[in-house]
């Protein structure tokens, strides 16, 4: 369920429009995300030269497919349905997307284990994870240094019990 998250949530990332801000203030750049995770990944699991050349483009594939079910995921989550009925419909194939996402994930962790040894993609999917947490803390991070400071923050009142 976490990696189906991750996932979801990179996709969301990678897809995010040209009036996201990244640290240097310019547009978040997909193609740079993307380098660095790989870059991350091949430094954290060890992979070789070879093997991330091998590796990278199936694991694009793999998020490539994912983005377009959750893109799709997404678009029914848009707009609530006017009957119970339409409510149902769109609910199901939500549920319908999800399954297909981890169905996509779970082919692709087989594919990975074609061109990795198993030690190796069990690395890569804990890299990945590592990486995308990282990526949110510095986003949510900056999302806080980037609030003003209320001017008068509020003060927890302090009961005073009487036993």
């Amino acid at each position: 369920m976490k990696k189906i998250i991750f996932t979801a949530i990179f996709a969301l990332i990678t897809t995010t429009h040209a009036g996201a801000q990244c640290k240097n203030g310019k547009n978040f750049d997909p193609q740079r995300f993307q380098a660095e995770l790989e870059q991350f990944i091949t430094q954290k699991a060890g992979l070789t030269p070879q093997e991330a050349a091998r590796f990278f483009p199936v694991y694009a594939e793999m998020m490539k497919k994912q983005r377009a079910l959750h893109d799709e995921q997404k678009s029914l989550k848009r707009v609530k349905p006017l009957t119970d009925a339409e409510c149902k419909k769109n609910i199901q194939k939500q549920d319908e997307l999800g399954v297909q996402i981890r169905q996509v994930q779970q082919t692709y962790h087989n594919k990975f284990m074609h061109i990795l040894s198993p030690a190796k993609v069990y690395d890569v999917l804990k890299a990945e994870d590592q990486f995308h947490r990282q990526a949110f803390k510095r986003a949510a991070d900056k999302k806080k240094a980037g609030k003003p400071k209320p001017k008068h923050p509020q003060r927890k009142r302090q009961i005073s019990s009487k036993r």
